[in-house]
């Protein structure tokens, strides 16, 4: 009986001992979602309007239509003009490069990304104008903090993968969200995260799982991003998304934090990645989802989204990887 008794005092220490783990650990990692952050005045025109060069082709069209040489664009709305380009543009981005809809869902209503109780619930927020909507009336700076920042309105740190996002630049910023108002609006709410023991313990060890607590709030953002050519400059400007699951040294391995993720490959021209692949063989894989033996690329690898990338993009991520320094499988 004494052993007994020896044994379930021992127990109930035990579970005393980690719920009080438990509650330290949420309550830290709360904290890290509570944090303020000041973050600079980043304002931009939403849209652009029209650079010079399109002004230029666009009336090289009309007068190719029979427009008056003399004064092309006599009647042309041009703040239209400037709407509908940054639409098309920011549409592209979005459905390809950005992969926005692979969180916040095709509609970009929002959709759930984890619902696991031992991790937690996670959902991508409703981004459209309709009720749920937690982008409605934002301004440019709003929406800077939040997409480039991983920083809510209120100021409070968010779980936007924005370290994957910071270096898109205003015009593409102002092109996505140009095309974001543009859609019709989606009558969705989406609760907000809960943490469940596997989110808390993993933000709560490591706040960098935050990017505002990886982010420079204060630097500035380039105007305009790297000509659209198949250059290293290019690819290395659009590898930025490629991080958040390959690693920031692109080398892949297990993604920390997210247990549902296999082990994700190395992009380097490592003999553990890319070394013997032809940019052939990486076109074939971001189109067609197919490594070079003809094998499928792993499901949570969205080659569906990037593979709408135009060729030049391809060609410039493929490019820049042939650039970055050889590294093991799994050094991320």
């Amino acid at each position: 009986m004494k052993l007994l008794r020896l044994l379930g005092v021992s127990l109930l220490a035990l579970v005393a001992a980690l719920c009080v783990a438990f509650a330290t650990v949420f309550l830290v990692a709360s904290s890290r979602y509570q944090k303020m952050w000041t973050v600079h005045d980043a304002s931009f025109a939403i849209p652009f309007p029209l650079s010079e060069g399109e002004l230029a082709s666009l009336k090289r069209e009309r007068i190719a239509a029979g427009a008056k040489a003399a004064d092309p664009l006599a009647g042309v709305d041009l703040a239209a003009a400037a709407r509908d380009s940054a639409i098309a543009r920011g549409a592209h981005l979005v459905n390809s490069r950005v992969a926005c809809t692979g969180c916040h869902g095709p509609d970009l209503g929002g959709n759930v990304i984890i619902d696991v109780p031992i991790v937690g619930y996670w959902a991508a927020p409703n981004l459209t104008a309709g009720q749920g909507s937690v982008t409605r009336g934002f301004t440019a700076h709003e929406w800077d903090m939040a997409v480039r920042h991983g920083v809510r309105h209120t100021g409070h740190s968010s779980s936007m993968p924005s370290a994957d996002l910071a270096n898109l630049a205003d015009h593409e910023l102002s092109d996505i969200v140009a095309y974001v108002l543009s859609l019709p609006p989606v009558e969705r709410r989406m609760p907000p995260v809960r943490l469940g023991p596997v989110f808390s313990m993993v933000t709560a060890l490591d706040p960098n799982t935050l990017s505002a607590f990886r982010l420079d709030h204060q630097k500035p953002h380039a105007v305009e991003p790297p000509a659209q050519r198949p250059t290293p400059e290019l690819g290395q400007h659009i590898a930025q998304v490629c991080r958040g699951c390959h690693g920031d040294h692109l080398s892949g391995g297990k993604v920390p934090g997210d247990p549902s993720m296999p082990l994700v490959a190395n992009i380097t021209p490592d003999e553990s990645g890319l070394k013997a692949w032809t940019e052939a063989d990486f076109m074939r894989a971001m189109r067609d989802g197919k490594r070079p033996d003809g094998s499928d690329l792993a499901a949570a690898m969205p080659w569906k989204t990037y593979g709408q990338m135009e060729d030049v993009e391809l060609q410039a991520l493929w490019a820049y990887l042939r650039t970055v320094p050889p590294m093991p499988k799994g050094r991320r």
